[in-house]
C-alpha cells in the first residue's frame, strides 16, 4: 500500500465567534440550491466575516437577509373598512 500525504488546513477565525453584544440574525440564502445559513452577528461586517469562514464558492448565488426587531403584525389579508 502506498502512503498518502494528508494536507490538513486549520482556519483561524479573525473574529470572536462565541460572543455577541446586541447581535442580530442574518440569513444567507443560496438561490441556486435553496440553502439557508443563519448567522448571529454584531452587524453586517461581522456577519460577512462569519460567512467567509465557510469558504463557499460562487458568491453571486448568495443573498443576505436581516431579521428586524420590529416585525409586521396584524392580519396580512385584513380588509380595510
Amino acid at each position: 500500500m502506498s502512503k498518502r500525504k494528508e494536507n490538513i488546513i486549520k482556519l483561524q477565525p479573525k473574529i470572536n465567534t462565541d460572543t455577541l453584544d446586541n447581535g442580530n440574525v442574518y440569513m444567507f440564502h443560496n438561490s441556486l440550491f435553496n440553502i439557508n445559513l443563519f448567522v448571529n452577528a454584531n452587524g453586517m461586517d461581522q456577519a460577512m466575516e462569519k460567512f467567509d469562514l465557510c469558504c463557499f464558492n460562487h458568491r453571486e448565488n448568495w443573498k443576505v437577509f436581516l431579521e428586524c426587531a420590529n416585525q409586521p403584525s396584524g392580519e396580512p389579508n385584513a380588509k380595510k373598512k
